[in-house]
């Protein structure tokens, strides 16, 4: 029997919480889904949130998640009402984030990094959020499934916002060795471990984040 992260009873608040901070601050606060959801991730919050710390699967409201994030990413949001519309396809978004990392027991930034971005799940609501669970789990499992590791690689370079140019550069590893990986003609789970140390630190990420589920 697969061991989950956290207890159930703690899902129905992470879910909420994700949901809220997502609406919050996209829609009372103007931000960017992707852009914010990036700075979610890249905050270090999103690992203690997928590591069931109480403080925030629960202990905070949405609007406080998404302050937090904004105070630890050098932005602060606007101060805006407190009003969260549990409809809207952004607290949807979080919501089954939420339960999707929880079902299927991978952390938020691995789903984002192989496949299943912020982004796909948001412009599938229209058809998932009135149907059961149960299709939003088939769905991430095929967008895992069907992310290889060259995929992945390109999603978390274009994430950081680098051409394969600029990460080959930066990393110092040839263009076309870079051009390989995400051709998968090479394998960066079988690369040299110095390359893939500078590919991971290039992109402030793990080996683990690249590689397909």
């Amino acid at each position: 029997m697969m061991t989950r992260a956290y207890d159930i009873a703690y899902l129905d608040d992470a879910m909420t919480s994700l949901g809220a901070m997502l609406d919050y601050a996209v829609n009372s606060c103007g931000e960017d889904l992707d852009l914010f959801y990036a700075r979610f991730l890249g905050s270090g919050i999103a690992e203690t949130f997928s590591r069931a710390n109480p403080k925030y699967l629960g202990g905070m409201s949405g609007i406080e998640l998404a302050s937090m994030v904004a105070a630890r990413t050098g932005e602060p949001l606007p101060r805006k009402d407190g009003l969260i519309d549990i409809g809207s396809p952004e607290f949807w978004t979080g919501w089954a984030l939420a339960y999707l990392s929880w079902y299927l027991n991978v952390d938020l930034r691995t789903l984002q990094s192989r496949g299943l971005t912020v982004a796909s799940l948001h412009e599938r609501y229209s058809v998932l959020h009135e149907a059961d669970l149960s299709k939003s789990v088939q769905f991430a499992r095929k967008r895992l499934g069907e992310t290889s590791g060259g995929q992945v690689l390109k999603l978390a370079r274009k994430n950081a916002r680098l051409t394969q140019r600029q990460l080959s550069d930066i990393a110092g590893i040839p263009l076309t060795v870079i051009r390989s990986y995400e051709q998968d003609k090479r394998s960066l789970k079988n690369a040299e471990t110095e390359n893939s140390r500078r590919i991971c630190q290039t992109l402030g990420c793990r080996i683990e984040d690249l590689m397909p589920i």
